[in-house]
């Protein structure tokens, strides 16, 4: 293929023009993509504000038959902390510590519903093979927290381990709840509350805010988009030829 700019001639390769071509369309179609996941985190960030500015949930006064329209909902509770079933979340470090997040059993006063309660967070101690140091709530208490699912976590190497570090205390890599009902036997709540840093009866709660990451996600998409358009250009400029002269 040859086309003619006055003095230059525009003749490219076949081979070359099949590279430049799949990687312009892997460019724009990576560019695209992220405005995509960016148009994502905007829902989500619009559907977490919707929440959190709802009214706060008692989940002593309210039955709760919809448990998708409760998520990231403001909620109060009174009850009691099943404190015989401490259950510690692994390898989460907070300030460049080694701790665990506690998670506590909370059985809501009058009703059948117990929910896990994230308590927040404590450092190992100086024995990875015994227990922490834990606040131990007796008696009524009401707490204030958020409702959320379960934490995620990365890939684990291994089956979620059940470690018991001492009667009431035992250690999990992950938090699943339906494993958490059957090492506990108790019939948990499908989501958890995440105590609130107001709140009592907690430990360390340097909770990270939510943000969208929508500019995040934007500013990688005019980031492919900035490698289509440098490639097109190197593409051209490298094929542009200038034209000899004949004598004649």
């Amino acid at each position: 293929m040859k086309i003619n700019f006055g003095n230059w001639i525009f003749c490219p390769k076949l081979i070359t023009s099949i590279f430049a071509v799949i990687f312009f369309i892997l460019f724009l179609n990576l560019g695209f993509w992220q405005l995509d996941r960016a148009e994502q985190k905007r829902e989500l960030q619009s559907f977490f504000n919707e929440r959190q500015a709802k009214e706060i949930i008692d989940l002593n006064n309210s039955f709760i038959k919809d448990s998708d329209n409760i998520l990231w909902r403001k909620v109060t509770a009174t009850g009691n902390f099943l404190e015989r079933q401490q259950i510690l979340l692994d390898n989460q470090v907070n300030a460049g510590q080694a701790g665990y997040y506690v998670y506590t059993p909370f059985k809501v006063k009058n009703s059948e519903d117990i929910f896990l309660v994230n308590r927040g967070w404590v450092p190992i101690g100086g024995d990875r093979n015994k227990s922490p140091n834990l606040i131990l709530t007796e008696g009524e208490v009401t707490i204030h927290g958020v409702l959320k699912k379960e934490p995620r976590t990365g890939v684990l190497l291994m089956e979620n381990q059940v470690e018991k570090l001492d009667t009431y205390v035992t250690r999990f890599q992950k938090i699943d709840i339906n494993e958490i009902s059957a090492a506990t036997e108790i019939k948990l709540f499908p989501y958890i509350i995440r105590l609130s840093p107001e709140s009592e009866y907690g430990y360390i709660r340097n909770w990270k805010s939510r943000n969208s990451a929508e500019n995040m996600h934007i500013g990688y998409a005019y980031q492919w988009f900035a490698f289509a358009s440098t490639l097109f250009i190197i593409y051209f400029v490298m094929n542009l030829k200038k034209k000899v002269k004949e004598n004649g």
